[in-house]
């Protein structure tokens, strides 16, 4: 049986690392333009719901130790990018992030995150790399705390350029006897939150923007 304090540093583990499904990434180079259709818009959407990974899909980790949360967001990939990388900046729990290595489209990053003041802080250094207006996957190369952190976030843009299915894996490993479940049901709850925040992102300055282009634009008929 696990202690009640081990169970709370386990439970806190496992809250730090749904924070770092995304390290703080290189500029956005490509995602920062916004391209919003004209005429766009926008309906309700259900909240996206996380479970198990089916197939496995990085490492050496087995499929039951994956964790995929889903959510569809009215709104064009370029906004979705933009947005994903806006919402990790606003991590509260972030006490600082450093650029150790950079090249185009990947970077190895130096984090803190503070914890518990019994706890102290934890850093990680991770590996980044980015498919602009496609994809994110990133890898733990060490931490004090976590033996493995591993995921990525995937933008599939629907036919009709208006919407986004965003997808958000992981897999944590926090190098302590914790019963899977818990872990995967904890991280399943950080990732479903987290998706659900990008997309009220997203859809929010998608409405802005196609608010500001229609009252922009010239009536029908009327002088240039």
């Amino acid at each position: 049986m696990i202690k009640l304090h081990f169970g709370r540093r386990a439970t806190v583990l496992v809250a730090v690392a749904a924070t770092l499904v995304l390290p703080l990434a290189s500029p956005c180079r490509a995602g920062e333009p916004i391209g919003v259709p004209a005429g766009s818009r926008l309906s309700a959407e259900k909240p996206c719901h996380a479970g198990v990974l089916s197939t496995r899909v990085h490492g050496k980790s087995k499929e039951r130790d994956w964790v995929k949360g889903r959510v569809t967001i009215n709104a064009p990939a370029s906004t979705v990018w933009y947005s994903v990388h806006e919402e990790r900046k606003n991590d509260p729990d972030l006490a600082y992030s450093k650029v150790l290595e950079q090249s185009e489209n990947v970077a190895t990053l130096e984090q803190k995150f503070v914890l518990l003041p019994m706890l102290g802080s934890s850093v990680c250094v991770m590996k980044d790399t980015e498919i602009p207006l496609q994809r994110i996957d990133y890898y733990l190369l060490k931490s004090d705390h976590f033996k493995a952190m591993e995921g990525s976030w995937i933008l599939t843009p629907k036919p009709d350029g208006k919407t986004t299915v965003l997808e958000l894996n992981s897999h944590v490993d926090l190098g302590i006897p914790v019963p899977r479940w818990f872990v995967n049901a904890t991280l399943a709850k950080k990732i479903e939150r987290r998706l659900n925040h990008v997309k009220q992102m997203a859809e929010k300055m998608h409405a802005g923007v196609v608010a500001e282009h229609t009252t922009s634009a010239p009536e029908k008929g009327a002088l240039p």
